[in-house]
């Protein structure tokens, strides 16, 4: 699976790209002066198989380590696609040397203008107006990372009791009860279903496999993917904050609910 590059990789590379592309004579910029990101991230070997220069001996860190990776226009990034690993690693190599010394830090203020965007997108959304407020579902904006991931797990297991009830109400008990009621209310003797094989009435066992097979193995892969998705999203944030000691704790009780939940989970066959 493609490992994209952590946040301290790329800083590092726009701080060797000198904000231009590593193309020889090329002047186009990484960032525009709004701070707006018009370039590419290229790899010298392929991220993923059947890409230019894909090499199979490579592990997942060192595809997107910043020996692999260069900033480069989109006009030569796909230019460069014939080219070697040879030719690209020295032009990497000749573009990055002109800023070792003085390669220029990704700055506060694009990094401002980027909560200033964030920002303004949830206030326009918060601002809306609907004909139908009153049936409007309403979002909380405010809402962190953790929140949502709680909300998550809580529409998860609410979905889990739907089912559990759907289940409870096609089971051949209830549905021979139900229709026995409906039957007496227009003045028919129930014993007249009695008179039904089982394997006739469709009643009996009614979507037993959707309730006992379908439904248990779509629960396992939703709680599953639910988790492990818990635990790839605070590793992306503890690689932006390595020192918050809360965001560790928390992902160590992520990794340990996944563990647990991975190794007890199988299909049922």
């Amino acid at each position: 699976m493609r490992q994209s590059p952590n946040a301290e990789t790329l800083k590092y590379l726009y701080v060797l790209s000198g904000n231009v592309c590593a193309y020889p004579d090329c002047s186009h910029p990484i960032f525009n002066n709004d701070g707006l990101y018009i370039a590419q991230l290229c790899h010298i070997h392929a991220a993923e198989k059947g890409g230019q220069r894909y090499n199979h001996e490579q592990s997942d860190e060192e595809r997107r380590s910043s020996d692999n990776l260069l900033f480069m226009c989109h006009r030569h990034h796909k230019e460069t696609d014939p080219l070697t690993a040879d030719a690209l690693r020295s032009m990497k190599q000749d573009h990055e040397s002109q800023f070792t010394e003085k390669g220029r830090e990704a700055t506060q203020n694009m990094i401002r203008q980027v909560l200033l965007e964030i920002n303004s997108y949830w206030d326009q959304l918060s601002r809306k107006s609907f004909e139908f407020h009153d049936l409007k579902i309403e979002r909380d904006f405010n809402k962190g990372v953790l929140g949502l991931l709680d909300e998550l797990e809580e529409h998860f297991q609410s979905v889990m009791s739907y089912c559990d009830i759907c289940a409870q109400s096609d089971s051949s008990q209830r549905l021979h009860e139900d229709l026995s009621t409906l039957l007496s209310k227009v003045g028919i003797k129930k014993d007249i279903l009695e008179k039904v094989p089982y394997y006739e009435n469709p009643f009996v066992n009614r979507n037993w496999e959707l309730h006992n097979i379908g439904r248990p193995n779509f629960n396992s892969h939703f709680k599953l993917t639910l988790h492990q998705l818990r635990v790839k999203i605070i590793e992306e944030l503890l690689k932006s904050d390595p020192k918050n000691g809360d965001l560790r704790d928390i992902l160590n009780k992520f990794r340990d609910d996944f563990d647990e939940n991975y190794t007890n989970s199988y299909y049922v066959d």
